[in-house]
């Protein structure tokens, strides 16, 4: 799972949550379970995930670039 960039933003869909306006933080493998940890960019809230339960990751990035423009 390396498909984070240092400027994307991104949408995480974990065990049926949805999480949006999130930029990457960190990744960590602990006794061989991974986790990510996320920021969002509107609230500054922390989401540390467990790589498992993820269910869909997209960038959305280029949406809000292309609304903007």
């Amino acid at each position: 799972m390396n498909i984070f960039t240092d400027k994307g933003i991104y949408e995480v869909v974990y065990k049926d949550r949805h999480f949006s306006f999130l930029s990457f933080i960190r990744k960590d493998c602990i006794c061989d379970v991974c986790y990510i940890t996320l920021k969002n960019i509107l609230t500054g809230e922390m989401f540390t995930f467990d790589i498992s339960g993820i269910l869909g990751i997209r960038e959305m990035s280029g949406a809000l670039e292309a609304s903007a423009g």
